[in-house]
């Protein structure tokens, strides 16, 4: 058959394959400009991405050429222009099928709650979900007979323009108004500038990239396209190519500047390696070598990032770059947890944490920080004044469910017992041993204070937060709140409402109102106020007009948050001033982590907010203890999170439990220097986001070691020359001893969790 009126079935293939194929060639060649440099590797994923909608594109042409003949597409745009009443009838099909389909997607989205998300085995219930759904939709298609009768007449108010049909004008208008929904959504109701938008909307661009090429081919460019000989086999050498690509660019070792441009500046790597990694994992052991990826043997499921090295056996079997010299322990604390307390400090009677979420230590007017010519703290510059302030306090995770659990604990996030690591806001077991806990025996009346989804218990609380439920489906119970005689978090809102809630306000109020029962009744007490504004999303208030725009607008909402923040806890400590509790109660002010603002990139996504990568802008956070005729003071040495429950212990003359990681502060608080140690700092892979990675602040808190384990990769930084953390000096002569330390750790703490620690 001659090449100008080729077998149908071969025609359309050719067509379908070599439209799509060169939309994803102009993305890619795009792609590789932008990445600026890996073009081997960045061609390979844009062929795995490009190759099976080519071949999809090209057996529904085929088989429309093969049933319909040549020139199907366009004869049916021809008929709908020619015959209204096709038009139409084509037309209410769409909008029937349109509103059936929600229908569906609400249906299925409720039913998906009830047998899935609130049964225990998932499997079985996604089982009967998907049992549901396909009787579901037959009954739905013979509910379209009916419905398409209406829709039909609906259809007929659709004007058709020239050479555009109903049909034509239906579905474009519907792609524009979904956009443009989507785009509402994205602008006006989510920090867009923390989104890696270009990953979604690039790789977007083929089908409508390939449908004007397809319009321009066969329409003014037809001629063009006629002329090209052997078009079938162009398009046969197309895809051998494409095929070709990823085995050239993706297999075998990769070089790190290869794999940092591919999963960090790419348009499709940041999505499809981590992807791509989870399917070839030849061991199965959760870990893959392939980019690059954490695993050193991926033939052997007993050598990953997740074991214990066995020392001097010349075996890398964690597959940190390293062979442990020595059995990995724990380091020996100079003055442990577990010791008595040996001090003359006391606490007063009372202790109050004001724990405000997401307060980055750089942020605070005493730091040195200012916006609009002036401090927007001058309450906490005041109460820090009146203060021990530790300058170099570090947490240990850098989000709520990791960091709150290790702190309240005395325990690193992989040592806190949980009922499963991955997910996003574990159970915390009640065998942990928590502040209130030990506080209580004591003899104080333990509280706390919050008006969030993360503290919401309906066991111990059923008249509370009804209808908050945890990312699985489940009613949010995260048992932070053990040991606590009394947990007010009355108003809590689901995890998109809590994000959007100014709930400081109320939360000092009633704080206020507990502090006067407390004062009359004359109540020993332990009291903890979570304070959640300079959390995201950010909330404008009333005299702080957002005038910035892009990342500098993120910046500014945080910083009036903060304000807003400062205002609320002036009020407080004024008014625990006016209750006569303040000269004998300890106040402590302190935040779980602090925040990002694009500074850096982490799984292939610049990193805006937190819980995402564990750099010193999210670990280093202010820690501010105020004890009734105690000195105030600055510590220069490094302390961590994990301090802060054997402190209050300490101050209080209570014994901490031999579970407890951390050491009691109060030496420092005397005025005493503090024997140097690092700070350690984990962040856990969970189901949003599955990345695994430790870090170190070394003892003297010139250096950051982080150790990126998903991404094989191991970064330092000066941080007196390099406070932004913007130069790896992984290569310097220091460099390698302190990798070893932290590596040493990393062993001691899979150890010590695998011993008894977290599950």
């Amino acid at each position: 058959m001659s090449e100008g009126n080729p077998p149908p079935y071969r025609s359309g293939m050719a067509t379908g394959v070599g439209i799509v194929l060169l939309a994803g060639l102009v993305l890619a060649i795009a792609d590789v400009v932008h990445t600026g440099g890996a073009p081997m590797q960045v061609l390979g994923l844009w062929s795995l991405l490009t190759l099976p909608i080519a071949i999809g594109a090209g057996l529904v042409l085929a088989g429309g050429n093969a049933t319909w003949g040549h020139g199907w597409v366009r004869g049916l745009f021809r008929r709908l222009r020619g015959e209204p009443e096709l038009d139409r009838a084509v037309a209410g099909v769409l909008i029937s099928a349109a509103v059936l389909g929600g229908i569906l997607a609400l249906g299925v989205g409720k039913l998906a709650v009830g047998l899935v998300g609130d049964v225990q085995r998932k499997s079985v219930g996604g089982l009967l979900l998907g049992v549901v759904v396909v009787a579901l939709v037959p009954m739905l298609a013979l509910g379209a007979i009916p419905l398409q009768r209406i829709t039909r007449r609906i259809a007929a108010f659709i004007p058709a323009f020239g050479p555009l049909s109903r049909v034509v004008i239906l579905v474009v208008g519907g792609v524009i108004a979904v956009a443009a929904a989507g785009l509402f959504v994205i602008f006006k109701r989510l920090d867009y500038q923390a989104l890696n938008l270009a990953s979604l909307f690039v790789p977007a661009l083929m089908p409508v990239l390939a449908i004007v090429l397809a319009i321009v081919f066969y329409g003014p460019l037809s001629g063009v396209r006629e002329r090209i000989p052997m078009r079938g086999a162009v398009a046969g050498v197309g895809a051998i190519i494409a095929l070709a690509f990823p085995l050239v660019g993706l297999r075998g070792a990769q070089t790190e500047a290869h794999q940092i441009a591919v999963t960090e500046h790419s348009y499709v790597g940041p999505r499809l390696i981590p992807a791509l990694r989870k399917f070839v994992d030849r061991d199965h052991d959760g870990y893959s070598a392939f980019f690059g990826g954490p695993d050193c043997n991926d033939g052997d499921k007993n050598v990953h990032p997740g074991v214990v090295d066995i020392p001097d056996n010349k075996i890398d079997e964690n597959c940190d770059g390293f062979d442990n010299q020595a059995a990995p322990s724990l380091p020996d604390l100079p003055k442990t947890a577990t010791a008595e307390p040996a001090t003359t400090l006391k606490g007063g009677e009372n202790v109050l944490v004001i724990f405000v979420d997401t307060l980055r230590y750089d942020r605070l007017g005493f730091t040195g920080y200012q916006r609009d010519g002036k401090s927007l703290t001058p309450r906490i510059d005041a109460f820090a004044k009146q203060s021990v302030v530790f300058e170099r306090a570090y947490s240990q995770a850098s989000n709520t469910p990791r960091s709150v659990p290790s702190f309240l604990s005395s325990r690193y996030p992989s040592q806190v017992k949980v009922d499963a690591h991955i997910k996003n806001y574990p159970l915390v077991d009640e065998s942990n041993e928590l502040l209130f806990e030990v506080l209580k025996p004591a003899g104080f009346t333990t509280i706390g204070k919050s008006s969030h989804f993360y503290f919401c218990d309906r066991q111990k609380y059923p008249d509370t937060c009804d209808g908050v439920k945890n990312t699985d489906g489940n009613p949010m119970r995260t048992n932070a709140i053990q040991g606590a005689d009394e947990w007010d978090n009355a108003g809590a809102l689901p995890i998109s409402g809590s994000n959007h809630d100014i709930a400081g306000p109320r939360i000092v109020d009633k704080t206020k109102k507990k502090l006067d029962e407390l004062a009359a009744a004359k109540t020993k007490f332990a009291m903890i106020v979570h304070l959640f504004e300079p959390h995201s999303t950010y909330m404008e208030h009333d005299g702080h007009p957002i005038t910035e725009r892009g990342t500098a607008s993120l910046v500014q909402k945080y910083d009036y948050e903060i304000g807003f923040e400062d205002a609320l806890i002036g009020d407080l400590l004024d008014h625990l001033d006016k209750t006569g509790l303040a000269d004998k109660t300890t106040v402590i002010l302190m935040s779980d982590h602090g925040e990002a603002f694009g500074v850096h990139t982490f799984g292939g996504e610049r990193q805006f907010f937190h819980g995402m990568t564990l750099y010193n802008e999210v670990l280093h956070v202010p820690l501010l203890v105020r004890v009734p005729g105690n000195k105030p003071r600055e510590v220069k040495e490094v302390v961590q999170l994990i301090d802060l429950a054997p402190t209050i212990a300490a101050l209080f003359g209570v014994k901490a439990p031999t579970s407890w990681q951390g050491r009691s502060l109060v030496p420092a608080l005397e005025g005493a220097t503090l024997p140097p140690l690092p700070a350690f700092a984990e962040m856990m892979p969970s189901k949003s986001w599955p990345h695994d990675a430790r870090s170190m602040i070394s003892a003297d808190g010139k250096h950051h070691v982080f150790h990126r384990i998903s991404d094989s990769r191991w970064e330092v930084y000066d941080l007196e020359k390099d406070p932004d953390e913007k130069k790896n000096i992984v290569d310097s002569p220091e460099a390698k001893a302190l990798q070893q330390q932290l590596a040493s750790w990393e062993q001691a703490i899979i150890a010590a969790s695998e011993g008894g620690g977290g599950k």
